[in-house]
Order: C-alpha cells, then sequence, then structure tokens
C-alpha cells in the first residue's frame, strides 16, 4: 500500500507559477537591501537657513553683519537691505617726505582679517556694536599746508540764490577761511541774508550783487563786476560755475604762480570730450573755471571793448573767448588739470587712476553723481594732499580715499598710470586730455562712498556696493591721527 502511494506521480507545477516564485524572491531580496541601507547609510541632517533679522523693517543677514549696526546710518543711506557691515580703523602717520607717490602698496589685507566679533563669539560673548577688522592700518601721507592765502585771486559766479546756497557746503572746502572772494551775480531774491549767513558761517568771503539781466547777461557781466572790485593786490580773476570744486585751493595758488600775472593771460580747461570741442570750439571752459590775469581783466572792462563784445550773438563761454581773440592778441593757455568733465555715467576711472590729484572738476551732481563735498571730509583730519591717494592691499583692494574701495578683475600694477574708460563715449574722443586710457573693467566689484563726515578728532567714511536684491554692503573707514 505504501509502496503505491510512493509510485502515484506528483501533478507538473507550471511555468508561470516558477515565475511569479522568482519575481517575489527578487522583490524580497529587494526589500531586504532597501532596509540595511536605510539603517546604515549616513544621516543627513537638515539645518534651515537662518532667517534675516528685521530691525526697523530692514532686513539683516546674520552671517554677514556681526553687529548691531547703528540704524541712523542706514536711515540716512537709505538702506532697504542689508547683507554685510565691516568696519576698519584707518591711522594717519605724517611723513615728513613731501613726495610720496600717489600709489603705495600695503602689505596686509583690507578685508581678509578677523574680525573682533568673531573673537567674541568664540568666547560666547554677544558681539553688540563690533565690526571692527584688526588691526588698525597705519598708512603714510606728505605734509599739507596748515593754512592758504589765497586773496590775490576773486572768483565770479552767475547764478541763483537757491542753487548758490546749495553749492556753500562745496565751496568751504576751498573758499573757506582762504582770504579769497566770490563775487555772485544772482536773480533778486528776498533771502540774501539767509545765504550770506551761511558763507559767514563756514569763512567764506561771499559778496552777492542782484541783477534783473537774464542768466547769459549776467555771465558775462561778472567780467566788469570782477574788474570793478578788484584791489590793488588782485592778480587774478576766475569765472567759475557754482558746481565748479576746486580739489586744494593751495594746489591752486600754486599752479597760478608759474605763470606770469603781470602779463595778459587767459587760461583755462578745454572739454575732454572732442565733440565738445568741435560744437563750441577751443575756448576755457567755464566749469573748469576761467582763469583771467590782472592785465587782461583791464583790457576786456574798457568801455569800447566791453560794449563790442556785449553785443556779440554767442554767450556764456564763447563770448568771452570770442571776445578776447578779437579784441586782444591773448590767445588761450590750456592747463590740463583743470577739468570740464563732460563725460557722463561712471566716472570711477578718472578718480581712480592714480595720478595727480586735478586742480578743478565739474559737473559733479548732474552729468555724473560724485558728491565733491562729501569726498572731500577727510583733508578736515589728514590734509587736502590726503584726497584720492591710493592703497593697494594684499588681498586685491584698493582704496582710492574718498572715493571707492574696489577690486579689480585683473590687478593693476602700482606703476601703471593709465586711466579707465569707464564712462560712455569711445576711446579716441577723450586721448587729448586723458590718455593713456584702458578698456572698462566689466568684472570689476566697488564699494563707491555715499557719506562721510568729521567729528571730534576722526573722520567716518561710508562706502557701500548696492544690491537690491541680496541687500546693500557697507564697509565703514574710521580715521583718526597717530
Amino acid at each position: 500500500m505504501l509502496s503505491k502511494l510512493k509510485d502515484k506521480p506528483r501533478p507538473a507545477i507550471g511555468a508561470s507559477w516558477m515565475r511569479k516564485r522568482r519575481v517575489l524572491r527578487f522583490y524580497v531580496a529587494l526589500l531586504l537591501v532597501a532596509g540595511f541601507t536605510y539603517k546604515l547609510w549616513p544621516r543627513i541632517e537638515y539645518i534651515p537657513e537662518e532667517p534675516p533679522t528685521v530691525i526697523q523693517n530692514i532686513p539683516i543677514a546674520s552671517s554677514g553683519v556681526k553687529c548691531e549696526p547703528d540704524l541712523d546710518v542706514l536711515r540716512r543711506l537709505e538702506v532697504r537691505k542689508l547683507s554685510l557691515y565691516e568696519r576698519r580703523e584707518m591711522i594717519v602717520a605724517r611723513s615728513s617726505e613731501s613726495n610720496l607717490p600717489i600709489r603705495q602698496r600695503l602689505n596686509i589685507p583690507l578685508l581678509q582679517q578677523q574680525s573682533s566679533s568673531d573673537e567674541a563669539r568664540k568666547l560666547g560673548l554677544p558681539s553688540q556694536d563690533d565690526c571692527y577688522i584688526k588691526p588698525p592700518v597705519t598708512v603714510q601721507v606728505p605734509p599739507s599746508p596748515a593754512n592758504v592765502d589765497a586773496s590775490h585771486i576773486d572768483f565770479g559766479v552767475a547764478t541763483t540764490l537757491e542753487r548758490l546756497n546749495d553749492s556753500l557746503d562745496a565751496f568751504t572746502h576751498w573758499a573757506g577761511y582762504t582770504r579769497t572772494r566770490i563775487f555772485a551775480l544772482i536773480e533778486p531774491d528776498e533771502r540774501v541774508e539767509e545765504v550770506q549767513a551761511k558763507a559767514d558761517s563756514l569763512g567764506i568771503n561771499l559778496f552777492v550783487t542782484q541783477s534783473e539781466e537774464e542768466y547769459l547777461t549776467r555771465y558775462f557781466l561778472l567780467v566788469a563786476h570782477l574788474a570793478k572790485n578788484m584791489r590793488p593786490w588782485t592778480r587774478w580773476a576766475c569765472i567759475i560755475d557754482d558746481d565748479t570744486f576746486f580739489l586744494s585751493m593751495a594746489a591752486l595758488v600754486d599752479a597760478l604762480a608759474e605763470y606770469d600775472h603781470t602779463k595778459p593771460m587767459y587760461i583755462g580747461g578745454v572739454s575732454e570730450s572732442v565733440s565738445q570741442i568741435g560744437f563750441f570750439g577751443l575756448l576755457g571752459y567755464g566749469g573748469a573755471g576761467v582763469f583771467l590775469s590782472r592785465p587782461l581783466v583791464q583790457q576786456l572792462s574798457n568801455h569800447d571793448v566791453f560794449e563790442a563784445c556785449q553785443a556779440m550773438p554767442h554767450t556764456g563761454d564763447r563770448r568771452i573767448a570770442l571776445c578776447i581773440y578779437q579784441h586782444t592778441d591773448t590767445k588761450l593757455t590750456v592747463d590740463y588739470r583743470l577739468h570740464q568733465l563732460d563725460m557722463r555715467g561712471d566716472v570711477s576711472g578718472f578718480f581712480e587712476c592714480g595720478r595727480e590729484p586735478p586742480l578743478s572738476v565739474h559737473h559733479w551732481k548732474s552729468w555724473f553723481q560724485a558728491d565733491m563735498a562729501k569726498l572731500s571730509v577727510i583733508t578736515n583730519l589728514c590734509g587736502d594732499k590726503c584726497l584720492l591717494r591710493q592703497w593697494q592691499f594684499s588681498d586685491g583692494w584698493t582704496l582710492t580715499n574718498g572715493f571707492s574701495i574696489a577690486k579689480y578683475s585683473t590687478e593693476i600694477d602700482v606703476d601703471d598710470k593709465t586711466m579707465e574708460l569707464s564712462w560712455v563715449g569711445n576711446k579716441e574722443s577723450f586721448m587729448h586730455a586723458l590718455g593713456p586710457l584702458r578698456p572698462k573693467d566689466m568684472g570689476k566689484f566697488s564699494y563707491i562712498l555715499e557719506d562721510s563726515v568729521f567729528f571730534g578728532n576722526q573722520v567716518r567714511q561710508w562706502y557701500v556696493h548696492r544690491d537690491a536684491k541680496n541687500g546693500d554692503q557697507i564697509i565703514e573707514l574710521i580715521w583718526k591721527t597717530a
């Protein structure tokens, strides 16, 4: 019976059943591998990005701002979002060497240093108001004259009282307490006493005369007005625009001393743009400052000469130039240190060129923006020769004092005197006045000076890189004397 059972044939297993078993084994093995992988694989911990701190509606990125920023400063700079704030102390050391190069190289980084707030965090201390990068940077500057006597130079400007008032903060840099005089011909205005009081408080010898004449007529009338008010020791009469700015009265006095004031002299700067010269002619442009020696002023103010020139169809600087060319033997002496600055847009290349600073600049609040009154605040601490002086740091940053902190895409040699063609225009149009030129650096990263104050024994400068998307970046330099 048993033998019969053993010999009984088993039912055949179908091929489909065998395939199902193989699939089942595969999935079981896959689940086992997945389980071990999940169990043994290193964990990646998710760390959420730290949200920016918001202080009085200003988002502040904690990764780049390690201290409590000065909210008054942020409001004054109109910062809407802040991503970086750094401070560096600058120590001015007076050098006995008067011929220090404008551009100097320092073997120290400007920004790649451990900040004091980093040290505070290591100690578990709150950073509070502490964004300083240590140590302080000491720089050498040449001596500047303490007092300048410019009593032999008179300036004339035709403008409105409102524009004159706005210009006084800039005028005080070069005209304040230098004994020079500024004669202003303005339209009638009832607020003259207020502006006069402001000028007096700034040490500016301002003399305001009201006139019903239109602006272009008043402009040429300055010649006769300056002639009438000359003192026995007056050597030069200068016609300017209300946005003409002289970087150093001491440098201007020295420059005029190179010319013979006892002879008829017509000194000025031509436009940097060939197209402007082609349109207006070869003449001294008033924005750069037109200097007339005493003998020439006397020739032009002769009654017959003045009346003939006043009847000319041309106006402004052209009338003065054509009057001189037609009625005297004097020709224009071009001084390329006097700058009309007929340039639009980004003029950083001009200010960052590392050459001797210009005698004058113009158009700084119209064709381009560079607040010369704020740029020049640093001179209260270290003198005129400190303005626009450059220091190249080992981390690639270049400080142009009063204008910018910039890193170029390619290193600029300390002896390189080329000027970056950063503004709008072609190279050939500006070569005669500004060459040698180099192409615009499209990879340059810049912080531009937007504010500066002199308080006590120090100057604070704020250089800003604007970035509406990621947040503005601010570098504050605090200047002190050694």
